[in-house]
């Protein structure tokens, strides 16, 4: 995922963590979403600007996506621990940048 002239993570890095050797468009645009997901969901958790280089971003990027990607046609009452705590991270964060933004 390309933020600026900064690379989070690529196709390819996640292709490899996720164990896909073979890519089409659907699982492109699936990967490509997430991804974009998971930038949000750490700009919300950690700052707009957080180290796109450190490695802890990269691999939490990485742990966001394979859950996102794992559990992309779960329904809500079977979701995972780990996907449910995304989910309510994620509904937070909305909320609370909302009021921010409402606020300011």
């Amino acid at each position: 995922m390309i933020r600026g002239d900064r690379v989070v993570v690529t196709i390819d890095e996640v292709c490899t963590y996720l164990g896909i050797d073979y890519m089409d468009s659907m699982i492109e645009d699936n990967i490509q979403r997430i991804i974009k997901t998971a930038d949000y969901i750490l700009k919300g958790a950690i700052g707009e600007n957080y180290p796109t280089d450190d490695p802890r971003a990269k691999e939490l990027t990485l742990i966001i996506v394979n859950d996102l990607y794992e559990n992309r046609y779960a329904e809500s009452n079977t979701l995972t621990g780990n996907t449910r705590r995304l989910v309510d991270d994620m509904s937070l964060q909305l909320r609370l940048e909302l009021r921010r933004n409402k606020n300011g």
